[in-house]
């Protein structure tokens, strides 16, 4: 990564937009994913067994489906939670190294404005 000027922008550029757009995007997918995931919680259903097979209503592996359930949906939740805080600190870290270099600032910020897809 260069240390300062015009070159320092456009590196900066590529992290804010990493952390602007790219990061989110693919929180925004495992997000998805959990709320599907979460949404099988109206299917248990399907695994209602009848009274004449003894133990109760659902038998043994409604547990384990659920178990496992939930915990993959906890880890999905997590891993969006965690690229989200990923994407703001290096939004936060590429603006706070072009406050240092008023080339590099300048750059990052043309880049960003022709870029158009993604809003500051």
């Amino acid at each position: 990564m260069p240390d300062h000027g015009k070159d320092l922008g456009a590196d900066l550029y590529h992290l804010w937009l990493a952390g602007k757009d790219n990061l989110p995007s693919v929180a925004g997918e495992y997000g998805r994913a959990a709320s599907d995931v979460a949404a099988t919680d109206s299917a248990f259903a399907v695994m209602w067994r009848p009274s004449r097979f003894g133990g109760d209503t659902y038998g043994p592996v409604y547990y384990s489906w659920t178990t496992l359930r939930d915990e993959l949906q906890t880890i999905l939740s997590e891993t969006a939670g965690n690229l989200t805080l990923t994407g703001e600190a290096l939004v936060l870290a590429a603006n706070q190294y072009a406050k240092t270099d008023r080339a590099a600032a300048a750059e990052m910020k043309r880049l960003i404005q022709t870029d158009g897809t993604v809003q500051p």
